[in-house]
């Protein structure tokens, strides 16, 4: 009488793993494939979901980050240098000095101390505005610093109504 336990034959565990194992395996799959299938198309599904939220998610908070770097970096310009420097300033753009006279007082403009505030901040008021409000800060902005940043938001909210 053969004893049957654990300890089998280390040739039949072989011979288990390698043949009877991925015959029995083809065999399953063979009944379960189309099972397999859709359970692979959905998992497809779900991964490129993920893939474009994170993506979007990333490209925003990457956009953010380097439009406050740029901000940032054109005040410290205007500080030290007196050059205008805003995002996507192009070649065309007059650079012009904050020292020049305004042709509108800085008192008049509905943001208080409008003049000595960076484009960035100026830019997160702007939609607290009324139109008329921003009107007057677009026409005091060409006839001075002609910043980019704030005409381009302006123009946006202008738009956007």
């Amino acid at each position: 009488m053969a004893k049957h336990d654990t300890d089998a034959n280390p040739t039949e565990q072989l011979l288990d793993f390698f043949v009877y194992a991925p015959v029995g395996l083809a065999l399953e799959a063979v009944d379960n494939l189309p099972k397999y299938v859709e359970r692979g198309k959905s998992q497809v599904t779900i991964g490129r979901f993920l893939a474009r939220t994170v993506a979007k998610k990333g490209s925003s908070t990457i956009e953010s980050l380097g439009e406050r770097f740029v901000n940032e970096a054109s005040q410290v310009v205007v500080d030290l240098f007196g050059i205008d420097l805003t995002p996507d300033a192009s070649e065309d753009d007059p650079i012009v000095h904050p020292t020049e006279p305004a042709e509108a007082a800085d008192d008049d403009l509905p943001i208080g101390e409008y003049d000595s505030q960076a484009a960035a901040q100026i830019v997160k008021l702007l939609s607290q505005l009324t139109p008329e409000e921003r009107d007057q800060i677009e026409a005091h902005e060409l006839a001075n610093r002609n910043r980019v940043t704030i005409l381009r938001k302006i123009s946006q909210l202008r738009d956007a109504a």
